[in-house]
């Protein structure tokens, strides 16, 4: 395994287990502007996207004010109306912990707002972990490069000393076009099978793997 210096971590499904959180959501915002729910499993299958890109898959007839309206009622049960609670993945805390011991520099790049990142780095006490955050509301979202472009600039590590580590076909395309490695986890919403598709240098079964591997290759 290629040594590296920078691990950018996607969040939900990768570190935070919130997929029932995030389909309850989506759920009760169509509800709330009279529309038919989609099914979960079309909804897990968008988690890593934005919010407006996620809706007009879901809903490709509507308009861009109709999708504004499902944004907002989506965060506003995300943050105030929604109690499903989330837990991190087995292993991730402690994980964190020992990857930041040994020297690794940790980001994470998701597809979240950057106030509820910021919402769930306070919840978790794991805000002083990471070096930097990048999240969809402050530039291009996934897959395009660019939260992944600006973290390389602000750490100033090569592109080949960084990889992506994320649990969707999103993340390890946003890996590719940055000219990143990318590494899949196949716990999150995408199946083992469908991120083996794609140019990605492992997928981990569970997070206790990558933390050994990449010790080990330290």
């Amino acid at each position: 395994m290629k040594p590296y210096r920078l691990l950018v971590f996607d969040w939900d499904g990768t570190l935070m287990d919130s997929s029932e959180k995030i389909v309850n959501c989506f759920v009760a915002a169509t509800c709330d502007n009279r529309l038919a729910a989609p099914e979960p499993e079309k909804i897990v299958e968008l988690i890593g996207l934005n919010l407006p890109e996620c809706f007009a898959r879901l809903f490709p007839e509507l308009g861009s004010a109709e999708i504004s309206r499902l944004v907002v009622s989506y965060r506003e049960h995300w943050m105030f109306r929604d109690t499903t609670s989330m837990r991190l993945f087995p292993g991730v805390e402690k994980g964190l912990e020992q990857l930041d011991d040994v020297g690794y520099l940790l980001c994470v790049a998701t597809g979240k707002s950057a106030r509820g990142l910021q919402r769930a780095l306070d919840d978790t006490a794991l805000g002083g972990r990471f070096v930097y955050t990048r999240c969809a509301d402050q530039g291009r979202p996934k897959p395009h490069p660019e939260m992944l472009e600006n973290i390389l600039s602000f750490t100033g590590v090569s592109r080949s000393e960084a990889v992506m580590i994320g649990d969707t076909v999103f993340d390890l395309e946003m890996a590719a076009n940055a000219g990143m490695d990318g590494w899949g986890v196949a716990y999150g919403s995408h199946s083992a099978e469908t991120l083996q598709g794609l140019s990605c240098r492992d997928v981990a079964l569970n997070f206790g793997e990558i933390v050994e591997l990449l010790e080990i290759a330290r």
